[in-house]
This record gives structure tokens, C-alpha cells and sequence, in this order.
């Protein structure tokens, strides 16, 4: 009866948490119509999601299989966990080995599936003692259930991921299917912005899945990852809480991850929000005391891709497993200390082709693939020596540990003034900032005892994102370079993930020390009530992209999304783009097939403005091809700053330079006239160009010169 139980005392906090937000959110999940674009593309959303989730399970367990066998004491969560974020970091590294000689495509990705099949089945299949799942497993699977029928329905209803400043990343991936190569420092279509911003770990995940499927647009395979990354991103904070804390601490994480705003950010897919998973993953099999070979030389490669994926947020995960390693060497084990810069060099080498785009450092192949092949080597040999290697610990360690937190703890209570961020978190996510200032004094408490609690990363992690967020605030404006400029202030903008996501782990110790001391059953029932009852703001609800939501309000708002759509001010909800805009962009995948356009094809684009959420024409996110774009009205700002857009004012002397292909968005579905905003081009500007596109104020011209005949 115990788990009938469980499930009413859940139904009934959801029943009474949606009966008191039936008023507040009328409107968004209880009134609103479904539109009839939901309809219109759900058989390609359904399609490609059955697609995807089928690859990338069979690769999973093709991977996660010969990880066990490798390594049988592995076991089946961190089978589970190599097995599907292998496949992530497997593909970062076949885009860097195979994309610049055009290898990188469906039949070499099913060769090596394949051939992994055969050798696993040569192997016999890896064998697992019957267990029933743990009390932590459990939380976790739970959480993920919680969310998923409504993300389910959003993935269903939204072919182009809802958020409006993201797309770069759909654009890159399509750039890799459209031509068939991955060229790391040029596979920027979108240009936006500076191609240093890109995330190449999550272009290619995405380019991976439609390879595999194939999918013709990127954004259909990288929409149907999103359930998948969800799960992971749920799989990974517990694996971390896990080596942190124990079995519960992991599940207890698992469930306060809906108290912070990554659940809710993850569904934009970008490199900003789904690299947490990796970060988590990594350090979780960095920290986990059983050290094996597998565990670690795995931790070094997901760190890496983590980088890849997401430079910024890849860097905060460095820095936490950088100080976990200084703390190997403080508790007095210098073989693990060595061992660990190497796995830390280790991921850094993997990471190495985004480090040098980041750096703009352009380097002629095969340098990065083979720079990553030593990272591999590297990690297997760093791993290796800590092989069964016991976790050490001695006074001077654990002092430092004590203080460190103790710091973070005070911080946390006084929260004064220089430092916003302390502020801001109270303000926005007060049940990870009380939890997380009492979580931390409890685990100095546990952490009297060896290997109960790791409390080095937790306050490593804390300490850097508070000292990080002061630096980015005050000393930005010290750099002349714009660009440099904007990758200095973005930190704080990362931070206010960051912080509530290193916060998720000391509130999991305490609500899993209140379980082992108090009753387990009742600090799970008062966490999912802090979790899904909307206690905070709900008659005047926040920005949930900014501030901790209830789950039931989070399931509003992204039944609203799916209900309605998001694009609405574009020319259709669901693909953000109208009708005409889409049949541009296959007169453009037509052109492409005859050769005509090519990976150095640029197309010049003019348009009436830069707002991402209005009508724009975005073909580079359904072509891959370059587009440069001359804005009207153009204002300069520092996010844009290193990318391809221009004023208006300049597009006459580009047309001077006869450029292969010519956009013209003259008329807008928002009423925008291109004219209006700027002066018409000269009568002999296009003298030299036929049109072979025209429709709803959207026209194409190409060069006579290129004309089939011409």
C-alpha cells in the first residue's frame, strides 16, 4: 500500500497546488484554445521524435555496453550515463575527424554503430545482478515524470525551439547536413553574431542525431532531443549529489532542480542551459569515491565536450573539478593530485577545437583532431593510475573545507552589498538560498566523518560564482574591445544560473539529513509541496526565465507554449517564418543542389530591422548557407559586436562588389516597410542580377553570370 500512498499524498498536492493557480494563470493552461498549427505539425515533430529517441537509445546502449564490458563493476547507472553522454562526446570528436573531409555523414555514423554492435555481440552482453532501484533513483525517475507529459506536448508543438536568441545554434547544425562537411572555423551561418559565441558541442550533437535519423533539418533532430536532455539533465544532477553525498542526496537533487530555472530554460536547447547535464555528469564520475578507469577517463571527456558545448558555462565545471584537485594534494594525496591534472590537461585537449575558435586561432586540419586523440590518451592514462585508488583525507583538508564553507554560509545569511548576486538570489530563489545556507552547516557537520560528504566543490563552486559575479559587474566596462567587453559581462548572466544549480546540492543534504533524522517520507512530501504548490508570487507571477516557479506553473507555461505557440508576431507560430520566407529557403536548398551555391556562398540580406521576435527572414536556420545581413535602422550594440550585420547605409557599396546572391525583405508580416526605414537602392544597383524569387515582400536575386544558362 506504501506506494498507493505515496502516489495520492502526490496527486493531492497537485490537485489543491492547480486549484489555487486555476485564477492567477486563467488564460495560459485552462482557457487557452490549441491552435491549429499544433496539428498542422505534429506528424514531423512526432516523426522525427520517435527517430531520435530510437538512435540515440540504440547508440546509448551500444556505447554503454562496451563501456560495462570494458569495466563490468561499472554498473548500470554509470552504463547508463557513458553509454548517452558518450554518444554526445563521440560525436564532437567524429565532426573533428571526419567533418573536414567531408566523412561526417549517416553511413560512417551506422558503420561505426554497427561495428560496435557486432563487437559487443562478440562479447555476449554484459550481465546485472537484480536490484531493485534505489530510494534516490526513485526521486529522480519521479522528477522526471513530473515533467514530462507537458514537455512531451511541447516538443510536439514546437518545430523551432521557442526562444528568440538562439538560433545560431540550429543554423550551424543545418550548415553541417545541408553540405555535407563540418568546417570548425567556419560554420557560422546565422552571423548574428561573433562566431567565438558558438557552442560546437551542441551544434554537432544536433547535426549527430539528424545524420543518424535522417532528418532533413537540424531543428526538427535537435527539438526531438529535448525529453531525451531532460532526462539526462535530471540523470546527471543525481549522479553528481550522488558522489557528493550519497544515494539521497542524489535524489533530493534530482527533485530541486525544478527550483531553479534550468528545467524551464533547457527547452530553448541552447549551449547555455544543456551543458549543465554534461558539467554534472562530469563531475559526478570526477567525484565519485569508487575510482575506476572508466569512471574517470569518462569524466575527463564529458568535461571537455562540456567546454565544447558551452565555453563559459564548460569553464565554471573546470574550476570546480581544478579545486576538487587542489584538495586531492591538501588531504595529502599527491598521486591523485598528478593523476588529476592530467585528466583536467585531458580535458582540456578534448575541449581544444573550441578553445581555439574561441580564440579565433584558425588551425589547418587534422591539428585538432589529432590534439584531441592525445586528450584521449591522456585521460586513459591519468585514469588508469588511479585505478581503485582510495580517497585520502587529512586535517589540514578538511579545515580548509570547514572554512571554506562556513564562508559561503555567512555570505549566504548576511547576503550584503557589493555583492548583487547574493541579493538577486534572495529575491529569485529563496528556497534554494535558505536551503543551501542551512544545507552547508549541515554538511560541515557531516563532514566530520571521512567520505560522508564532499563539501570541497559545493563551497569551491559557490565561493567562484559569487567572486565571478563581482568581477563580471564592476570590471567590464575597464575593456575597450566590444567584444571583449561583452564575454567579460556575460559571466554574471551565467552566474544566475550557475549559483542556484551549485545551491540545488547543500539544500539536498539537508532535506536528506531531515530524512535519515526526522522521517524520510515526510521531508520528500514537504519538498514536493515547497516544489509544486505555487507559494511564491503566484497572484503576480515573475518572469519564469528569471525566477524560481512552482512545478505546476511551470507545467502552464509551457502548456501555454505549446497550446499557442511562441512565434506569433512572425509568420507562423510554429516555424517563425510565413510562407513565403519558407519557400525562399527551398529555392535556396534547390540552388544548392545545382551547385550553385557552395559552403563559401554568401547571400547579402537586407531587412527593416534586427528584432529577432518579429518577422524576419532567418533562411540560414533552414539552408546552413552564409547570410549577411544589412540592417535599416541600424543601432550598434556590443552583443553583436564581431558579427556579420552592417547598417543598411553600407549594403549599395557591398551590391558595388557583385555578391553571388541578394535578399530583399521589403515588406514584413508586421507591416514593415524596408524602404521606410531606409533610402531605395540605386536604379543600376541590381542591374547585374535576375530575380527568381518574389512573394509577400520577400525577394531573391541571383547574379546574372551564375544563371544556368548564363
Amino acid at each position: 500500500m506504501r506506494p498507493l500512498l505515496d502516489a495520492a499524498v502526490v496527486l493531492a498536492i497537485v490537485v489543491v497546488s492547480l486549484l489555487l493557480l486555476g485564477p492567477p494563470l486563467e488564460g495560459h493552461i485552462f482557457t487557452l484554445q490549441w491552435s491549429p498549427h499544433f496539428f498542422e505539425v505534429l506528424p514531423q515533430t512526432a516523426l522525427s521524435d520517435v527517430k531520435v529517441w530510437s538512435f540515440w537509445a540504440f547508440a546509448t546502449v551500444i556505447v554503454g555496453g562496451l563501456l560495462l564490458r570494458a569495466d563490468p563493476k561499472l554498473g548500470r547507472l554509470d552504463a547508463l550515463v557513458g553509454g548517452a553522454f558518450g554518444v554526445w562526446a563521440l560525436s564532437f570528436f567524429l565532426a573533428n575527424l571526419m567533418g573536414p573531409i567531408g566523412l561526417f555523414r549517416g553511413t560512417t555514423i551506422w558503420a561505426l554503430l554497427i561495428a560496435g554492435a557486432v563487437a559487443l555481440w562478440r562479447l555476449g552482453p554484459p550481465s546485472f545482478p537484480r536490484r531493485r532501484p534505489s530510494g534516490g533513483v526513485l526521486l529522480a525517475l519521479l522528477g522526471f515524470v513530473l515533467i514530462l507529459p507537458t514537455y512531451l506536448l511541447l516538443q510536439l508543438g514546437t518545430p523551432v525551439p521557442p526562444f528568440m536568441d538562439i538560433l545560431a545554434t540550429p543554423a550551424s547544425a543545418q550548415r553541417i547536413l545541408t553540405f555535407g562537411y563540418y568546417l570548425p572555423f567556419d560554420n557560422d551561418p546565422y552571423g548574428y553574431w561573433d562566431a567565438a559565441s558558438s557552442c560546437p558541442g551542441v551544434e554537432i550533437l544536433y547535426a549527430f542525431l539528424a545524420l543518424g535519423t535522417g532528418t532533413k533539418l537540424a531543428l526538427l533532430a535537435g527539438n526531438a532531443a529535448l525529453i531525451p536532455i531532460v532526462g539526462l539533465s535530471i540523470l546527471a544532477t543525481y549522479r553528481l549529489g550522488k558522489s557528493i553525498g550519497g544515494d539521497m542526496v542524489g535524489g533530493m537533487a534530482g527533485l530541486l532542480l525544478f527550483a531553479t530555472i534550468l528545467l524551464r530554460v533547457v527547452a530553448y536547447l541552447h549551449g547555455r542551459s544543456v551543458t549543465f547535464a554534461l558539467v554534472g555528469a562530469g563531475l559526478g564520475l570526477l567525484l565519485e569515491p569508487r575510482r575506476s578507469t572508466i569512471r574517470l577517463f569518462l569524466s575527463a571527456l564529458l568535461l571537455g565536450t562540456a567546454v565544447a558545448s558551452h565555453a563559459i558555462i564548460g569553464f565554471f565545471g573546470m574550476f570546480v573539478a581544478a579545486g576538487s584537485v587542489v584538495f586531492w594534494l591538501l588531504g595529502g594525496d599527491v598521486r591523485a593530485f598528478v593523476a588529476g591534472i592530467g585528466l583536467l590537461a585531458a580535458a582540456s585537449l578534448f575541449a581544444f577545437p573550441e578553445i581555439m575558435i574561441g580564440l579565433r586561432f584558425e588551425l589547418p586540419y587534422p591539428i585538432l583532431p589529432a590534439v584531441q586523440v592525445a586528450g584521449i590518451a591522456l585521460a586513459f592514462v591519468s585514469a588508469r593510475a588511479l585505478d581503485g585508488h582510495p580517497v585520502r583525507d587529512f586535517a589540514l583538508g578538511r579545515w580548509l573545507r570547514w572554512a571554506l564553507a562556513l564562508l559561503g554560509a555567512v555570505a549566504l545569511i548576511k547576503h550584503a552589498p557589493p555583492f548583487e548576486v547574493l541579493a538577486e538570489q534572495w529575491e529569485r530563489f529563496p528556497l534554494l538560498y535558505v536551503g543551501g545556507a542551512a544545507g552547508l552547516l549541515v554538511m560541515i557537520w557531516l563532514d566530520r566523518k571521512p567520505s560522508r560528504v564532499q563539501l570541497a566543490p559545493i563551497a569551491i563552486g559557490l565561493l567562484f560564482g559569487i567572486g565571478l559575479d563581482y568581477v563580471s559587474r564592476n570590471l567590464w566596462e575597464t575593456f575597450s574591445d566590444g567584444k571583449v567587453q561583452t564575454a567579460v559581462e556575460d559571466f554574471y548572466h551565467k552566474v544566475d544560473y550557475w549559483t542556484p544549480y551549485v545551491l540545488v546540492f547543500p539544500a539536498a543534504c539537508l532535506f536528506a539529513f531531515l530524512a535519515a533524522r526526522v522521517s524520510r517520507r515526510g521531508a520528500v512530501y514537504v519538498l514536493l509541496v515547497l516544489l509544486i504548490f505555487p507559494w511564491k508570487n503566484y497572484r503576480d507571477p515573475a518572469d519564469p526565465n528569471y525566477h524560481q516557479h512552482s512545478l505546476v506553473e511551470g507545467w502552464a507555461y509551457q502548456l501555454e507554449l505549446a497550446k499557442g505557440g511562441y512565434w506569433g508576431a512572425t509568420g507562423h507560430r510554429r516555424w517563425a517564418q510565413s510562407e513565403a520566407e519558407l519557400e525562399l529557403a527551398q529555392v535556396l536548398r534547390d540552388e544548392v543542389t545545382a551547385g550553385r551555391i557552395t559552403l563559401a556562398t554568401h547571400v547579402v540580406q537586407a531587412g527593416p530591422y534586427i528584432l529577432l521576435y518579429q518577422d524576419n527572414v532567418i533562411f540560414s536556420v533552414y539552408t546552413g548557407i552564409n547570410s549577411d545581413g544589412y540592417v535599416a535602422d541600424y543601432k550598434f550594440d556590443r552583443s553583436i559586436a564581431g558579427g556579420r550585420l552592417r547598417p543598411a547605409e553600407e549594403l549599395p557599396a557591398r551590391l558595388a562588389e557583385h555578391p553571388p546572391y541578394v535578399v530583399l525583405h521589403e515588406h514584413t508580416k508586421n507591416a514593415n516597410n524596408l524602404y521606410d526605414k531606409m533610402a531605395p537602392l540605386p536604379a543600376d544597383a541590381l542591374r547585374d542580377y535576375d530575380e527568381i524569387f518574389n512573394k509577400d515582400g520577400v525577394r531573391l536575386l541571383r547574379l546574372k553570370a551564375l544563371a544556368p544558362d548564363g
